[in-house]
């Protein structure tokens, strides 16, 4: 019983890490989308093309499914 409580105790400690791992991005402003200030906040390394080529509708802004998009595609990696 003590084996199962405590594997049970080490894989919540586990899954918990991987959700804290993410990189979570603030939109400031509350408009729904990021901007490169908000993106940068969250990946230093991000550039102006890499911006660019998230920005699928060249708007200026990358919405919660081209964030999404660039999070799958490994264009944005933790």
């Amino acid at each position: 019983m003590k084996t199962q409580i405590l594997t049970a105790a080490v894989l919540t400690c586990f899954s918990m890490s991987a959700a804290l791992a993410e990189t979570m991005v603030e939109d400031a402003d509350g408009d729904g989308s990021y901007s490169m200030e908000e993106l940068a906040a969250a990946y230093p390394g991000l550039s102006e093309d890499r911006f660019v080529m998230i920005d699928l509708d060249e708007n200026g802004l990358i919405s919660a499914e081209e964030f999404a998009a660039a999070k799958e595609a490994g264009i944005l990696a933790e």
